[in-house]
């Protein structure tokens, strides 16, 4: 068995797991594409404007069985050729992505709603007298989660720690769920957003779920709710979120991904004060990699056993 791999695997680890394996550590893409032809198993990152072409690689990489995406979105993965071939997808969801991005979502959220975030665009002290008037707490607020995978569910015991109420849809209610989260069928997605006085978008892309956050859906939020984004930019139509800002629809948005990035320097999103923008950061940080390799190494464990595995992308459901 050949594994290719861009992160460097525990060498003896991954023996002891698969003895006799030729383990090829790559650095690049066109020296992937060399040892890909004969690969068994490929663990790289895919997609999005820095990634590998998963294209290329699968014109070469004829006998592959199995390719782990270090990165959480594969919605841009799913093409027709790789649907036509018998692969395993994993992506790096769930456990590696989840923990980051609920602590982004929440250093966003405490920014916006301690007042940080206005007082540090004041730049002066006085600048702090008219946002004593806004600000507010967590406790006894409702959290509406749309989606109810890994960042979710670390949302979701976040928010219960800052005795916040927490309401969620996905499209499997029934699934693990957390101690004090509420959790409904997407069905009722209305429901949560009346509901909600803080919206986190944490799903993936799908022809299902973009443009979910439209018009419509800004209509249904709480004229003070904040909307939060470190899902995919493309559920949320941006457009319609000017005009929402603008009318009032609700109050605040912390954006962290968009639909069309990097987001234009002359976007009317920038100059909002209601507004607050990080630059698609709520997925880094160095322990993300540690926690991948968890994932990668389990896996291997039940690839050879023949076990399901984690962080499985569903064909069907495209995430």
């Amino acid at each position: 068995m050949k594994i290719v791999t861009t992160q460097r695997l525990p060498e003896e680890t991954v023996r002891t797991i698969v003895p006799g394996v030729e383990l090829v550590h790559v650095v690049g893409e066109e020296a992937l594409l060399a040892a890909a032809m004969d690969a068994d198993i490929i663990m790289a990152g895919f997609g999005g404007a820095a990634g590998f072409n998963l294209e290329r690689c699968l014109k070469v990489a004829k006998r592959v069985r199995w390719i782990h995406n270090s990165r959480a979105g594969v919605d841009s993965l799913l093409t027709p050729q790789f649907l036509a071939r018998d692969i395993i997808l994993t992506c790096g969801k769930g456990h590696a992505a989840g923990p980051l991005l609920a602590e982004h979502a929440f250093a966003m959220i405490l920014a916006q709603t301690r007042g940080i975030a206005a007082c540090v665009r004041g730049k002066t002290w006085a600048a702090g007298v008219p946002v004593r008037k806004t600000v507010s707490e967590l406790w006894g607020k409702t959290m509406g989660l749309v989606g109810f995978g890994g960042v979710g569910k670390a949302l979701a015991r976040r928010a219960i720690a800052f005795e916040m109420k927490v309401l969620a849809v996905r499209r499997n209610p029934s699934a693990e769920v957390v101690d004090g989260a509420t959790v409904w069928g997407i069905e009722r997605l209305d429901d949560l957003l009346g509901q909600s006085d803080i919206v986190v978008i944490a799903i993936p892309l799908t022809p299902d779920t973009k443009y979910m956050f439209n018009r419509r859906a800004f209509c249904k939020m709480k004229p003070k709710a904040i909307l939060v984004n470190v899902g995919r930019g493309e559920v949320v139509n941006t457009a319609d979120l000017i005009d929402a800002l603008h009318e009032g629809l609700l109050g605040s948005a912390c954006l962290d991904v968009f639909e069309k990035e990097p987001l234009a320097d002359d976007n009317p999103l920038w100059g909002m004060p209601n507004v607050l923008i990080t630059p698609h950061l709520a997925g880094h940080s160095p322990e993300r990699a540690g926690r991948n390799l968890e994932t990668i190494l389990e896996n291997l464990r039940r690839f050879i056993e023949g076990q399901p595995l984690l962080s499985l992308v569903d064909r069907t459901t495209g995430y």
